[in-house]
């Protein structure tokens, strides 16, 4: 369920606010939603990496992949016709590791709050 939260308000607050939305929406619903550490990181790494790939095929197959070949050119790719491939992945994965990260916060800050302090 934590999954299909961050990955739906991830969707909408990115239409029209910068990249980092993500980290406070997963910390907050992480914070709110999550039951484990593992929960909170996998759910916020899979949701935003998931949407990350999509909204990527979603802009660079209609232009045949132009932008990606040439920013793997930039990064000094090897020479092939699947750069765009490689560049979707990484970003994919830095995208889920701030979003798992975040949940992960947010995870342990209602740990913080929740658990009484032990003297």
């Amino acid at each position: 369920m934590l999954f299909l939260f961050i990955f739906i308000a991830c969707l909408v607050f990115q239409l029209v606010l910068p990249w980092w939305i993500i980290c406070p929406i997963a910390m907050g619903l992480a914070f709110w939603k999550a039951k484990t550490a593992g929960n909170a990181f996998f759910s916020g790494f899979a949701a935003v990496f998931l949407l990350w790939v999509i909204v990527g095929l979603f802009h660079s197959i209609p232009n045949e992949n132009l932008l990606a070949n040439r920013i793997g050119q930039l990064f000094t790719l090897p020479e092939s016709q699947f750069n765009w491939v490689i560049i979707l992945i990484v970003t994919g994965i830095i995208g889920g590791l701030v979003a798992g990260f975040s949940a992960l916060a947010g995870f342990y800050l209602r740990i913080a709050f929740l658990k009484p302090a032990r003297v």
